[in-house]
């Protein structure tokens, strides 16, 4: 398994809230639309400069963002799902039949949005191939082999992360496993039981490394 890491120019309306608000932009998991250009992004946004009722009202205004349905979770921080017509990314990361997963991408204080996969090294030629293709402008930060004592599952990898991200493992947690659930379109016990699993693995592996 490879780690691959890489920026581009984000669309349109992460750009926007990324330079006019000073918002940073995760998003932790994504899936295809009702249309064929249209992608459904679960995100967490947070600004230090505008509140989140802000926020939600410039997404909200933003011209590619064909429907959203946003949360506020915090003074100047909102979560929820937001569909758009303008990731070409993240259109061919779902098309992709290499079976390769995307960890959160997040945005960068440049505004660039980070990306980060986990694929087999035969798939990277061919996904680096198709942005390309595509006249998608990228950025290689990181290709990194994934050695046996550290690597978990595509799904405890994906679980985990997202876990991560959202502040489940903050003190106090910042969601629920409902809210995981949730955003990760999966049952609240599969996530109990993937987080378990993962959780045992990389402690396992620090004892037989320490």
């Amino acid at each position: 398994m490879i780690q691959l890491q890489f920026t581009v120019t984000p669309e349109s309306w992460i750009g926007g809230l990324c330079l006019k608000d000073s918002a940073t932009i995760r998003i932790l998991s994504m899936k295809a639309g009702d249309s064929q250009r249209n992608v459904t992004h679960f995100v967490e946004i947070t600004s230090n400069k505008v509140s989140a009722e802000d926020l939600t009202r410039e997404l909200r205004r933003s011209v590619d963002v064909t429907e959203s349905d946003i949360a506020t979770v915090g003074a100047n921080r909102v979560v929820g799902a937001v569909t758009s017509n303008d990731c070409t990314v993240c259109s061919l990361i779902m098309e992709s039949k290499t079976g390769y997963f995307i960890g959160p991408a997040t945005t960068e204080i440049d505004c660039q949005l980070s990306y980060k996969l986990f694929m087999s090294g035969e798939g990277i030629p061919g996904f680096l191939q198709s942005l390309h293709d595509n006249g998608v402008l990228y950025k290689i930060s990181e290709i990194a082999k994934m050695t046996p004592a550290r690597a978990l599952t595509s799904k405890q990898e994906r679980v985990l992360k997202s876990a991560l991200e959202m502040g489940y493992y903050d003190y106090p947690k910042r969601v629920s496993t409902e809210d995981l659930s949730k955003a990760l379109d999966l049952a609240p016990s599969t996530i109990s039981e993937i987080l378990r699993r993962a959780e045992r693995r990389i402690i396992s592996g620090y004892f037989r490394t320490a």
